[in-house]
């Protein structure tokens, strides 16, 4: 009885997973403040998480009798990084040629003598696992290097770089989207929108953060000086806002087909990083390709 009660005394002190939630985002926010804020800061950034992410899918796809190559696939995602941070010093596409290499590799490193009855799936796993979290996640890079004149925001007397302003969008973005449909899920959600993926994903949820995805990205364009009308932010939020659930409902997707419920345990209160970043995978690229459509302009 009073090891039953020590044990329970214990798990009393013990931190809830909000609180553990809570922590580990304010250790980290100021982190990937820091790193938007440094050009190749972000590249480094992104490398480690893309390396963190693959390991972690690779892991994952393992546990369910798959075999990626997960050399084959470090090389892929962390050359794809280079090959985009360095677009701009390129004469040539460098990209296309990465990408190019690659399916020739990875095709290739299959003919290597030994069991060959998993070649075609370890392959076709390999490469579009490696392209998920690394081209999906580039785009981060690429928001960096956005060089679109700026008007003067609210926030200029932080003297905000240019390319950081547009990681600071996406982020903000798909953070308080998050953050919204967490709290409003929690306390007004009644329809389960994804029983068997996501079971705490509620409508009631998914619309609260839709609309906080589109105040955010209307509010950003006088606070950081976006060269946007508040109707283009706003289309951008909301797109964004439908897209970041689904890459959630995706990695959910591809965890419950194997039968884990988290990716990792790297964040406490969160799980691993491809818990964090599965949102951001699909807000990344509809931002910067979304802002080239209505800015125009390039890296």
């Amino acid at each position: 009885m009073d090891g039953a009660n020590a044990a329970s005394a214990a798990s009393t002190k013990r931190p809830s997973s909000l609180t553990r939630r809570i922590l580990s985002v304010i250790v980290l926010i100021p982190l990937i403040v820091a790193a938007g804020w440094w050009a190749w800061a972000t590249v480094l950034v992104v490398a480690l998480c893309v390396a963190l992410g693959i390991h972690e899918l690779f892991g994952i796809m393992r546990q369910g009798a798959f075999t990626p190559r997960l050399g084959p696939g470090l090389a892929v995602g962390l050359s794809l990084v280079a090959a985009v941070a360095l677009r701009p010093f390129s004469p040539f596409d460098l990209v296309g040629l990465c990408l190019a290499l690659s399916l020739i590799l990875t095709l290739t490193y299959e003919l290597w003598p030994g069991d060959r009855s998993t070649s075609l799936q370890s392959w076709a796993l390999t490469v579009t696992g490696a392209l998920y979290v690394s081209w999906l996640l580039s785009s981060f890079i690429m928001l960096r290097q956005l060089s679109l004149p700026l008007h003067e925001g609210w926030l200029e007397f932080l003297a905000i770089p240019a390319g950081a302003r547009w990681v600071f969008l996406a982020l903000a973005i798909t953070w308080l989207q998050d953050t919204a449909a967490f709290f409003v899920g929690r306390a007004f959600g009644r329809q389960r929108m994804a029983p068997v993926l996501s079971p705490k994903k509620t409508w009631e949820g998914v619309v609260g953060g839709w609309l906080i995805s589109i105040v955010t990205a209307i509010i950003a364009v006088p606070l950081l000086g976006l060269p946007l009308s508040y109707l283009a932010a706003g289309i951008i939020g909301a797109i964004a806002g439908i897209v970041g659930p689904l890459g959630d409902l995706s990695a959910s997707l591809i965890k419950r087909q194997i039968g884990v419920k988290d990716s990792g345990q790297l964040i406490p209160g969160h799980g691993g990083i491809l818990d964090r970043m599965d949102s951001l995978l699909f807000v990344g690229p509809v931002v910067y390709y979304g802002v080239l459509l209505v800015a125009g302009g390039g890296a």
